[in-house]
């Protein structure tokens, strides 16, 4: 039975937060089914999700960046993988991530301050919807789980919908988009630290269009948009800014002035990227 809680901080006003240490992550996962905590690596997420929900959680399951695949870059049969427990500024200054996402290094810059990017995670910002997620989503990345169930591999949109509380990811696959023509934006608060309100990825494969957005509304591949976008090539004009802006607003993203600001974001990348002008 685990040992009781300590009581209220003087310093804190709230209760200390029990770390829960596993050998492995099978047990990891164990222990957060267990306990209903969540995993924790950097935890950079904690102060945000504290301001958001106005709690903090009673233990942490700390994951181990030794753990074999967890942590790290390397070339697979079928792209490029990435460790889940891989710091954002490792994987900014990493030769692979520079040969297959070449903006990646600029715009990982502009992710939160120098501290939080030696300590956060590919994989913690994949799974609260950050900057990387829009890039990731629009670029169909494959995660690598390790759940209750056992292990599997499926793709990052198809997992997000379905994922249980106590998955644990233990990293990506980046198809091998070398050659491909790709950009990224934010959109964000410069006086404080708060959350990116929105991040957009525009990708162009040699054949389609790809679009993706995170941030305030939520993570949202732009299929609607993307298939406008392939269809007008082909046809007579429309009305882009009608199409964005309805499958967004569908979608979670109610503010009107911030639909207006993707839209203006999608129409510069699509110019820079997709349609090469």
């Amino acid at each position: 039975m685990p040992a009781a809680l300590p009581e209220m901080s003087p310093v804190t006003a709230r209760r200390a937060i029990r770390v829960l240490r596993p050998d492995s992550p099978g047990e990891a996962v164990r222990l957060a089914r267990q306990f209903r905590a969540p995993y924790t690596a950097g935890g950079t997420w904690l102060q945000p999700a504290h301001e958001r929900d106005q709690c903090w959680p009673e233990k942490l399951v700390a994951l181990n960046a030794s753990w074999p695949a967890f942590r790290g870059l390397e070339e697979g049969p079928d792209g490029l993988v990435v460790g889940a427990l891989t710091s954002l500024s490792e994987m900014a200054r990493h030769l692979l991530a520079r040969e297959y996402l070449p903006p990646l290094a600029v715009f990982l810059n502009q992710v939160a301050g120098p501290g939080v990017r030696a300590l956060g995670t590919v994989g913690g910002n994949l799974i609260v919807g950050g900057d990387l997620s829009a890039l990731a989503m629009a670029l169909d990345v494959r995660v690598d789980v390790v759940g209750h169930a056992g292990e599997r591999a499926l793709p990052l949109s198809l997992w997000l919908r379905e994922r249980a509380p106590d998955d644990l990811l233990r990293g990506f696959t980046i198809p091998d988009c070398r050659g491909w023509r790709m950009s990224l934006e934010k959109l964000g608060y410069r006086e404080r630290f708060s959350p990116t309100r929105a991040t957009l990825a525009c990708v162009h494969d040699g054949v389609r269009v790809r679009l993706a957005v995170s941030g305030e509304g939520g993570l949202l591949r732009l299929a609607a948009t993307e298939a406008f976008v392939h269809d007008q090539a082909a046809s007579a004009p429309g009305d882009f800014g009608a199409v964005i802006d309805r499958e967004l607003a569908a979608h979670g993203w109610q503010d009107p002035d911030l639909r207006m600001a993707l839209r203006r974001m999608t129409e510069g990348l699509l110019s820079e990227v997709a349609l090469g002008t």
